[in-house]
C-alpha cells in the first residue's frame, strides 16, 4: 500500500515537472523569460491543458493551457501543429505560445503592450483590452519572480544551516571527548 502512494506523488511530481520544464526550454529557445509564458498560461487557462474556449471574438476559438487561438492554426499546420496536438501535448502548447509571443517582440518590440498582444492583437481599437491584459500579466509576473526569490533566498540559508545530523554529532563529538 506505502508504494502505491509513493508512485502515486511521484506522478504527480513528475506532471507537474514536466510542463514547468517545457517552460523553462520554451523560454530558452525564444528568448524569452519562462515566468512570463507562465504568467500567460496562469491567466489564460489556470495552467490547465484540456482548457477549451469557444466564445473567442469572430467566431474563433482557444485552446489548450496557453490558450491557442484558431486564428493561428492555418500557420501551424506548417509545423505540423493541430488542434488535437495543442490539447494533448502541454509542451506543443507552452511552445506554440512562445512562439507567438516571440513573434510579437519582433514586430512590435519587447514592451508590455506587445505581451497584451497575445491576448487581443494588434488591433488599436483594443488598445484598453490589451493594455488591462498586459496589466494583469505583469502582475502575475512579479508574483512569479517573487516566489523565485524567496525561493533562492530559502535555499540559500539552508545552505549555511548545518543540517540536523551535524547537531547530533557535534552534540555525540563532544559528549565523548
Amino acid at each position: 500500500m506505502k508504494w502505491f502512494a509513493v508512485l502515486g506523488l511521484a506522478a504527480v511530481f513528475s506532471a507537474q515537472a514536466a510542463p514547468e520544464m517545457c517552460f523553462t526550454k520554451a523560454g530558452q529557445d525564444f528568448g524569452i523569460d519562462p515566468r512570463l509564458l507562465m504568467a500567460h498560461s496562469i491567466q489564460e487557462s489556470r495552467m490547465r491543458n484540456n482548457a477549451l474556449n469557444t466564445k473567442s471574438s469572430g467566431g474563433t476559438h482557444d485552446v489548450c493551457n496557453m490558450q491557442i487561438n484558431s486564428s493561428h492554426f492555418n500557420q501551424l499546420k506548417s509545423f505540423n501543429i493541430t488542434r488535437e496536438r495543442l490539447l494533448k501535448d502541454p509542451c506543443i502548447c507552452i511552445y506554440t505560445g512562445a512562439w507567438i509571443e516571440a513573434r510579437n517582440f519582433r514586430q512590435y518590440g519587447r514592451n508590455w503592450d506587445s505581451v497584451g498582444m497575445y491576448n487581443t492583437g494588434p488591433s488599436p481599437k483594443l488598445i484598453k483590452q490589451r493594455r488591462e491584459y498586459a496589466s494583469i500579466i505583469k502582475s502575475i509576473y512579479r508574483v512569479l519572480i517573487a516566489r523565485d526569490e524567496v525561493y533562492a533566498e530559502m535555499s540559500q540559508q539552508n545552505k549555511k544551516t548545518p543540517a540536523p545530523e551535524s547537531f547530533l554529532s557535534a552534540d555525540v563529538n563532544s559528549v565523548s571527548k
